[in-house]
């Protein structure tokens, strides 16, 4: 069986000066960031994972080494130059 990359590679977009090295998330790491980009809790996280409090502090903490973050909203700023912003229309109503 051939061998995979990584669940969720990340590079950052192309620019006039030198690139960001690629970021290796795992599948969790991704799905946690991906969720505070759109402004859940932990403990919204937690419910909409199927994951523990701890856990989710767990994947938050090595998601925001592997980026390089050390708070919340440096995280959401590179999650959404990085691809992770939310749908547009997400369940949201037009009436």
């Amino acid at each position: 069986m051939p061998e995979t990359a990584p669940a969720a590679t990340r590079t950052s977009a192309p620019t006039d000066g030198p690139a960001e090295p690629t970021v290796a998330l795992s599948a969790r790491e991704a799905q946690v960031i991906g969720l505070i980009v759109q402004g859940l809790s932990n403990s919204e996280i937690a419910t909409a994972a199927f994951l523990s409090i701890n856990s989710v502090k767990t994947y938050i903490r090595t998601a925001y080494r592997k980026i390089g973050v050390t708070r919340r909203a440096q995280a959401v700023v590179w999650g959404m130059t990085h691809g992770f912003a939310p749908d547009q229309g997400n369940g949201a109503r037009s009436d």
